[in-house]
């Protein structure tokens, strides 16, 4: 059996702080080629998200009937998880909904949290169904307000940010905190580059942005979108929603993106034994897309890398290949004396190459596989 990547800290989700941290324009920051390891307790602006404002009358039953999560009808206290979907059910977005605390309570107002090179096309893709909804779009300009996360034990302090909320895509991912203009957030911990939170959440297997959840190609549940509490499957009709149920009542999910760790095929060099991330690794990385397979077999192939730093990344895996995980009514195609390869051929301005990689399955995903099962019970 493959090692289960065992959550960083704790397995317990700790409870959202109402008091957002405080802010202040000093700080340390640590940086090197590769991002060190990440701290227990810390805090990275993240560049590569940006805002969407939605305000208005009509702002909740619009939002209503074009994301996966349900929407309160009431005001919100703090953010969520979410997606777009397309009509046939692929990924548009992958996105956190935050309460707009500017906003008028008669007049609801949302900042929608999106990747960076995707928000003047989520703004497009609300303005296609605005219709007579009464409603306000615009995009955020950058510097006017910046996302960040933050964790670790040390609880933020005081209330001067915008709005923020709980990440609970996988457990201990901290916080998600908005705040205003430049300024830097306080009682968080050292202040690191946005690459230690990427590597932190890559390797507790959560993809972010149209760079690992593939636009118009990617499904929520292969993307893990429901396991990480992005869908409420008892909620009405929105665009997408017709295979994405279908999907989950089926309950045969075949792909899942992954944390991967890669390895040279040099010398004596051996699969892992656990998930480990070496920061002064030199490895050059495979470009998304490239195919995975068998070291010692052609033929069908066994998932598709997608991002990685250092030794770390994330691929979309075929479960019954890639790991143990034995589907509903099927047996497992898994043997741990199996090695997975990852090559790709040159290009302009880009050499060939071939890495060893392998699979880890979090030791999340079963915890709420199981609770999916309730729900459909």
């Amino acid at each position: 059996m493959p090692p289960r990547t065992s959550s960083l800290f704790s397995e317990s989700l700790y409870h959202y702080r109402r008091a957002l941290p405080r802010l202040s324009r000093s700080h340390t920051t640590i940086s090197s080629p590769n991002p060190p390891v990440p701290l227990h307790t810390a805090c990275a602006q993240l560049p590569t998200r940006r805002l969407v404002s939605l305000r208005g009358h009509d702002a909740s039953r619009f939002l209503q009937g074009l994301t996966t999560q349900n929407i309160p009808s009431q005001y919100m206290r703090s953010c969520f998880y979410s997606a777009f979907l397309n009509a046939s059910g692929r990924v548009l977005h992958d996105v956190f909904i935050y309460p707009d605390a500017d906003a008028e309570r008669e007049e609801p107002g949302f900042l929608i949290e999106v990747d960076a090179n995707e928000v003047e096309a989520l703004a497009r893709h609300l303005k296609r169904y605005k219709l007579r909804a009464k409603v306000g779009i615009r995009v955020i300009d950058e510097g006017e307000l910046s996302i960040w996360a933050t964790w670790g034990k040390q609880s933020p302090s005081g209330a001067d940010s915008r709005t923020g909320g709980l990440d609970q895509r996988a457990p201990d991912m901290g916080e998600r905190v908005i705040v205003s203009g430049d300024r830097k957030l306080e009682g968080s911990g050292t202040q690191v580059e946005g690459g230690s939170y990427d590597i932190r959440r890559m390797m507790m297997g959560v993809a972010e942005g149209q760079g690992e959840i593939l636009k118009e190609s990617a499904l929520p549940q292969e993307s893990n979108i429901d396991f990480m509490g992005g869908i409420d499957f008892r909620k009405g009709c929105y665009v997408g929603q017709e295979l994405t149920i279908r999907t989950h009542h089926t309950g045969v999910v075949r792909k899942r993106i992954l944390p991967v760790q890669i390895y040279p095929t040099e010398g004596d060099s051996k699969p892992p034994d656990g998930l480990r991330y070496d920061a002064n690794m030199k490895i050059r990385l495979p470009p998304r897309g490239a195919n995975i397979s068998r070291v010692d077999k052609k033929g069908r192939s066994a998932g598709k890398w997608l991002s990685g730093m250092g030794n770390i990344g994330l691929a979309l895996c075929r479960l019954e290949i890639m790991t143990d995980t034995v589907l509903t009514g099927e047996g497992s195609q898994w043997s741990p004396e199996h090695e997975f390869k990852v090559a790709w051929e040159p290009e302009e301005g880009r050499e060939g190459g071939e890495v060893r990689v392998k699979a880890f399955v979090p030791s999340w995903h079963q915890s709420r596989a199981e609770g999916q099962k309730l729900h459909r019970s």
